[in-house]
């Protein structure tokens, strides 16, 4: 229990025992004891009504959903910089600004001039927007066309450093490589996140001399996700960034064509081939999956529309206090954007994002507030980015990461706060890529400090490392951590995994996610008090964090910075 929480215990216990002169020594005691501690002082000063308040104006009906690029998110970051620039930070972008412009372009696929068709003996199966397949607008072209033989390749994962080759002994060049979503389930956590990424297995295949790329929509994420929640967020318009020169992010020019196939189509595609998809997916649970050509022809067409947009990241920074490690940054990020106004849900189209985002906007400022409250600045400097485009793929925070508004060699670490524990109250927090840098050891002091136990990551299958802004900065040799409670209740009455589950299934990105479902403020309070001192510790450490020897994202990444 941290002392200050503490405190308010012992002046009751001694005024019931009225003893004036022992009320002054014990308090007196306190005072010194609490006056060794400002970070106590700075976490007790994060209030529930706080949070409360923040996230009731982020996720009002007026902003719209916040949508990447919409006059709503334009007002959620002038809400914003106001807070900022009310308690004191800085301008943290260039020209003196709290924004960082990202030029996007906005994406949208034209679905009734898009096809995927099947040919297998000469009999030809066209397939059905939304019900049988679903397909990402192309970035780097407005029209796509690719027709080839389709190789089974497994995962589609190359990963030498775990022993692990979905394309040993197959010829891919000049084929549509076919792959199941995921990743193998014996990698560790946050590896098997990076390489159930698309965007990863795109760059493999192009490198194996692949031109397209079809996944399979089975398995635990389909139980849990249905092929026709999946095509809502299909219809919706993507985004891309576009760097100085015009250049698409995470593009793959040599893929000409992607498409994700339902269930039922997927096992067509096995019919022709020597295993059926069910023991496929039986030999992949074993992990004895072998690739296989399936002898079947797939012809992808993609038709979009590109227009130009723009939306800023929003930039604020508190200068450190030590001279020699001022010019070092530790960064807090959360995405300020939802989802905006979309498909109806029992009449509300309005996605308003309030745990998902709005929530951890108001855990950044109230961060961001108790570092003001410090007597004294911390050490190293913290940069507050709250970013843009997170659910249309990262882009803000890769956009960022890659152009930082610091030197990319002074951000120390990164603190990514994607949402705080607002369903029930938590007695362990999950930290996502503690145990590869040495930032973890600031997770445990932090989580100690607090009666909190740390776990490891209990659903792996969904990827979450990688499906927040902290890969991004991963993704640029930036040791990273983002913080969710566990599955551990305070009240031993609720299962956390049930709500847990519960909530992702029927209120996550629906406009259901808004303020009149059941909030727990003091939940919320508790874990954005935890996402302070993580970032607190790191910042007046002497050493900055560094990849564990021999990590993974450390050798893979960890050279870029």
């Amino acid at each position: 229990m941290p002392f200050a929480t503490g405190l308010p215990l012992v002046r009751e216990y001694l005024d019931m025992t009225r003893k004036p002169l022992v009320y002054l020594v014990f308090t007196s005691i306190a005072a010194s004891c609490f006056a060794q501690q400002p970070e106590d002082d700075a976490m007790q000063g994060i209030r529930p009504e706080a949070i409360e308040a923040h996230m009731r104006f982020l996720a009002d009906d007026l902003l719209e959903g916040r949508g990447t690029g919409t006059r709503g998110y334009e007002i959620a970051a002038k809400y914003l910089v106001d807070q900022f620039e009310a308690m004191g930070l800085e301008p943290g972008a260039p020209g003196g600004s709290y924004f960082q412009p990202v030029a996007l372009r906005r994406l949208r696929l034209i679905p009734e001039e898009s096809s995927v068709t099947l040919t297998s003996d000469g009999h030809q199966q066209s397939l059905t927007f939304g019900k049988e397949f679903l397909m990402l607008p192309p970035k780097g072209r407005t029209e796509t066309s690719v027709s080839a033989p389709v190789v089974f390749v497994g995962y589609g994962v190359v990963a030498p450093e775990l022993g692990y080759d979905d394309y040993a002994g197959l010829d891919v060049r000049g084929k549509i490589v076919a792959v199941l979503a995921d990743a193998p389930s014996r990698f560790p956590s946050a590896e098997r996140a990076h390489f159930s990424s698309g965007f990863v297995k795109q760059q493999q295949a192009a490198a194996r001399g692949a031109i397209g790329l079809i996944s399979f929509w089975v398995g635990e994420m389909a139980q849990r996700t249905s092929f026709e929640r999946m095509a809502g967020f299909y219809r919706e318009p993507r985004f891309c960034w576009l760097s100085p020169d015009g250049t698409p992010s995470d593009y793959v020019p040599e893929m000409l064509g992607s498409a994700l196939l339902s269930k039922d189509v997927s096992k067509k595609l096995f019919e022709k081939s020597s295993k059926t998809l069910e023991q496929v997916i039986a030999e992949a649970a074993l992990g004895k999956l072998k690739g296989f050509p399936l002898g079947v022809t797939v012809s992808i067409h993609g038709v979009a529309r590109h227009t130009p947009a723009q939306s800023p990241n929003v930039v604020a920074v508190l200068p450190g206090s030590d001279p020699r490690l001022r010019n070092e940054y530790v960064v807090y990020t959360a995405h300020l954007d939802h989802l905006g106004i979309g498909t109806p849900v029992d009449g509300d189209s309005i996605y308003n994002g309030a745990e998902d985002n709005a929530s951890g906007v108001a855990a950044l400022i109230e961060v961001a507030r108790a570092f003001t409250r410090l007597p004294q600045p911390p050490r190293r400097s913290i940069l507050f980015v709250a970013v843009t485009g997170e659910e249309a793929g990262l882009l803000g925070s890769d956009y960022f990461a890659r152009y930082p508004t610091v030197p990319k060699t002074a951000m120390a670490a990164n603190v990514n706060i994607d949402g705080i524990t607002l369903n029930y109250d938590f007695r362990d927090v999950v930290a996502y890529g503690e145990d590869h840098s040495s930032l973890g050891k600031f997770v445990h002091q932090a989580a100690q400090h607090m009666d909190l136990e740390v776990s490891p990551d209990p659903m792996p299958e969904e990827a979450f490392f990688i499906r927040s802004d902290q890969y991004s900065l991963v993704r640029q040799g930036v040791p990273a951590v983002m913080l969710s409670e566990g599955f551990k209740t305070v009240d031993p009455a609720l299962d956390g995994r049930k709500i847990s589950l519960d909530w992702e299934a029927k209120i996550y990105h629906t406009p259901k996610d808004d303020m009149n479902q059941p909030l727990n403020f003091k939940a919320a309070a508790r874990s954005t008090r935890l996402n302070f001192l993580v970032g607190y510790l790191t910042a007046q450490a002497d050493e900055r964090p560094e990849w564990n020897p021999g990590d993974f994202f450390g050798k893979t990444f960890g050279g870029r910075n």
